[in-house]
């Protein structure tokens, strides 16, 4: 009497006879004896991904919680296992591409059962070790509770690479005889205690803060400079202003006193300066009347405006 199983893709069975090892059944349908045969179960050999947290502490004694993901694969056999070690050896545990290897070949249907020894890696997965994940994950957990306190907190984030790395060729050397190989091991996260982050973020707090501080100093330090020698070059050119305004003036009394005298001949030069002054004396108070916005106190007798000429001759003279 005969009767099939039927074994997933990227799986492996295993057939007992009585309850020990017999053959083993590879993905699709595989025809035992259903009285003297059964199947015991199967194995994975895809490439999985367990994680776990480990709490440790620093050298410099701070507690720390570390979130680590491994990537463990069953190999299919002693092929793909050495293919699997040279490109670790060959490319470091860095290469993405390192477990792609034992993907290259995948398993198919296999047209008579092959026997394996004691010593097969398949036989080695499923029959010599119980619940192997746990055993990694406490091979893990113990490598990173008392390796993690050779390094200060800072040097642990800087140093998880060569950590992964240790650690990685560790795991292997003891789970590759088992049949089982670690793909990677990735540090996720590294958490220090809430009180310490706080205070490493108050200290670069105060770091930035000082830091913005110093530059907003030099942005006023400069600020001050460039007004400064804006008032200096402000003033230097009202100065040059105020000077071509006095010779302009001096020019245009100049030009009208030479018209005067071409006009009247035998003038007396002291007296028609003294009539063109008057004569735009007057002229400013009429233009600054026009706007209606200005009180002016003028002398009530007429006599007094020679007073005013004598003062804007003194004004002018003394400029």
């Amino acid at each position: 009497m005969g009767c099939c199983v039927c074994v997933k893709e990227s799986q492996i069975g295993f057939i007992e006879s009585f309850g020990r090892f017999d053959s083993i059944a590879y993905p699709g349908v595989t025809c035992i004896n259903c009285c003297s045969h059964s199947l015991a179960g199967t194995l994975s050999l895809r490439v999985e991904q367990y994680k776990l947290n480990v709490e440790t502490r620093s050298k410099d004694n701070v507690f720390i919680n570390l979130h680590l993901a491994v990537m463990v694969k069953v190999a299919s056999d002693h092929k793909e296992l050495l293919q699997y070690q040279e490109r670790i050896a060959k490319y470091g545990h860095e290469d993405s591409s390192a477990a792609d290897v034992m993907l290259e070949t995948p398993i198919t249907q296999k047209p008579e059962a092959k026997k394996y020894k004691d010593d097969g890696i398949l036989y080695n997965a499923y029959y010599r070790l119980e619940n192997p994940v746990q055993q990694i994950l406490a091979l893990m957990e113990e490598y990173f509770r008392f390796h993690g306190m050779e390094y200060t907190l800072d040097d642990m984030f800087a140093a998880k690479n060569d950590m992964t790395h240790e650690l990685q060729q560790l795991l292997n050397q003891k789970m590759n005889p088992f049949g089982f190989v670690i793909c990677n091991v990735l540090v996720l996260d590294i958490i220090p205690d809430a009180k310490v982050r706080h205070a490493m973020n108050d200290i670069i707090a105060c770091e930035k803060e000082k830091f913005a501080q110093q530059s907003r100093a030099e942005a006023e330090k400069i600020t001050k400079i460039l007004g400064a020698e804006a008032d200096a070059r402000t003033r230097e050119l009202a100065g040059e202003g105020i000077a071509n305004a006095r010779k302009a003036i001096l020019q245009g009394l100049q030009t009208s006193v030479e018209n005067f005298q071409a006009a009247i001949p035998g003038s007396d030069p002291q007296q028609i300066l003294k009539t063109v002054l008057m004569t735009q004396y007057m002229d400013t108070i009429k233009e600054a009347a026009q706007t209606g916005r200005n009180t002016f106190v003028m002398p009530s007798s007429p006599a007094q405006i020679l007073c005013i000429e004598d003062q804007l001759r003194q004004a002018v003279e003394s400029k």
